[in-house]
Formats: structure tokens, C-alpha cells, sequence
């Protein structure tokens, strides 16, 4: 297993799925998650590296993987671990 595999399986509640990281937030109102979503768009723009997002009512799911490489990399595992910071904040 690649060492980048291995960062992503001690990251807190995501999920290795193949090639991409995945985690669902779950939030009381829906406009809670689409604020959110909102600003992990101003950090995903920063880094120029974007996640695919999802949003399901009050669940948001969010995806990092690296399509240019097809496989999971560095910028990947640091946009999980901004993505759960971007939810502290």
C-alpha cells in the first residue's frame, strides 16, 4: 500500500473508496450544509484542486481524488484534512 493510501486510512471518518476519499456530513438544516459547501469552494479555488460534492437534503458527501493522475495523492489527503477544518471553522 502506498504511503498517501496509508495518511488517508488514519483521517478521521473517511472512507477509502479505490482511488478517492469519501466522507458524509450530516447537518440539522439544509442550509447549514450548503454554507458549508460554501466554504470549502473559496479553499478548493485557493489550492486549485476541487473535490466532487454532493448534496442530498441535510447530507453532504464530499469526494477527493486526482483525475489528472488517476489515483489518490498528497493534495487529496490535505484537501480531507482542510475539508474537516473548513467545518471546525
Amino acid at each position: 500500500m502506498s504511503g498517501v493510501k496509508e495518511q488517508a486510512q488514519k483521517l478521521d471518518g473517511w472512507e477509502l473508496d479505490g482511488e478517492k476519499l469519501k466522507k458524509t456530513y450530516k447537518f440539522d438544516k439544509y442550509l447549514d450544509g450548503i454554507e458549508f459547501v460554501s466554504k470549502l469552494g473559496v479553499y478548493a479555488e485557493s489550492v486549485q484542486h476541487h473535490p466532487g460534492i454532493s448534496i442530498d437534503h441535510t447530507n453532504v458527501t464530499i469526494t477527493w481524488t486526482t483525475f489528472s493522475k488517476k489515483e489518490l495523492t498528497e493534495k487529496d489527503v490535505a484537501g480531507a484534512k482542510a475539508t474537516d477544518n473548513v467545518l471546525k471553522a
